[in-house]
């Protein structure tokens, strides 16, 4: 069985969870022996082996065009291909073959205003009835797809995410600060956390913010009239450096008013880092019992459940939940639910 990947999140993105996703489910699919073909294109992925593509000052709408160019002539040549599995909404379909779409969420379709501009939703409308069959990384997505694009439940198969459990470690050294990945605005609602430690019970507890690029002007101005900007840190991370915020935090905290999945809180969770997270969407079907959950529009809520994680007692409980909680979620699982799909199509 051959499938053939799309170039589009590789080229659209240097880290995230999208091409995270796709990496690892290509790696789990070849040790299950699937033929499968990623078609990276002009990409200046990190998740890829080998030297990234020198691409210098070319944008990345031009790379993504002639990489789509380049991988439907690459897609016609392989006759013996048996399914094309975009990696992402901007793909065009490759010919007659059956297709596989991955959603990952419809927050476009939740709060376009957020949006403006933006050709997602319409895409994912195209694909919604393109896509032969539909792969949601969750049930809430799942949910979202049947009730906003009306796409048929026998449709749909449910295929959760990732991650990879290292080994447990004898002691964990918390520092004094909570961790924040990914980026920051709109309905990330990353401006809740700020509000909730300036509470005067959380005045020892630093915020570090790993992804999203450095402080907007908004956001330095917002710290400056909270009078938080010492306490703030934005940083750029790899892997490595990442893993190192994770298991050096006091816990890791995710507001987000919506998420498809949500990686961060399980990356956390592996890593035997507490924690703290909305109560919205998908949020709760990842974590679980393993995490303190609160309301994303309440900063009282956020404050109240951070005022939690300083106990010791109730981090080693969480702790040790967490790493349980994401022993659950293997690639491997996700590499052979996925084949199982493939072949349902063959």
């Amino acid at each position: 069985m051959r499938v053939l990947f799309s170039p589009d999140a590789f080229v659209t993105q240097r880290f995230g969870g999208v091409s995270r996703y796709f990496a690892e489910l290509h790696t789990g699919l070849l040790e299950l022996g699937v033929d499968a073909r990623l078609f990276s294109g002009l990409h200046d992925n990190a998740y890829i082996c080998g030297e990234r593509t020198r691409l210098g000052r070319l944008p990345v709408r031009t790379r993504l065009l002639l990489s789509g160019q380049a991988f439907r002539c690459y897609a016609a040549a392989q006759r013996s291909a048996h399914i094309v599995h975009p990696t992402y909404y901007s793909a065009e379909a490759s010919g007659r073959r059956p297709h596989v779409c991955t959603f990952y969420d419809l927050i476009h379709h939740k709060y376009p205003g957020q949006f403006p501009n933006d050709t997602t939703a319409e895409r994912q409308r195209h694909w919604a009835r393109r896509a032969d069959r539909i792969i949601a990384i969750s049930h809430a997505t799942a949910r979202d797809l049947v009730s906003l694009l009306g796409v048929a439940e026998q449709k749909i198969s449910v295929i959760h995410l990732g991650v990879r459990v290292p080994p447990a470690r004898t002691q964990r050294r918390a520092d004094d600060y909570v961790l924040y990945v990914g980026n920051r605005s709109g309905y990330k609602n990353w401006r809740l956390v700020v509000e909730a430690l300036r509470d005067s019970r959380l005045r020892d507890l630093r915020l570090v913010c790993s992804g999203g690029g450095p402080a907007t002007r908004e956001e330095q101005a917002l710290l400056e009239s909270r009078r938080m900007t010492a306490r703030v840190t934005f940083t750029v991370a790899d892997d490595a450096t990442l893993s190192r915020y994770y298991r050096g935090a006091l816990g890791l905290v995710y507001p987000s008013l919506y998420e498809g999945f949500g990686l961060p809180p399980l990356e956390a969770m592996a890593e035997g880092v507490p924690v703290v997270a909305a109560r919205a969407a998908s949020i709760p079907e990842v974590v679980g019992d393993a995490a303190l959950l609160f309301d994303p529009r309440e900063a009282d809520d956020l404050v109240h459940a951070l005022r939690r994680l300083l106990d010791t007692s109730v981090r080693e409980e969480l702790e040790r939940r967490g790493r349980e909680r994401a022993c659950a979620f293997s690639w491997e699982s996700t590499a052979r639910q996925t084949s199982d799909v493939y072949r349902s199509l063959l």
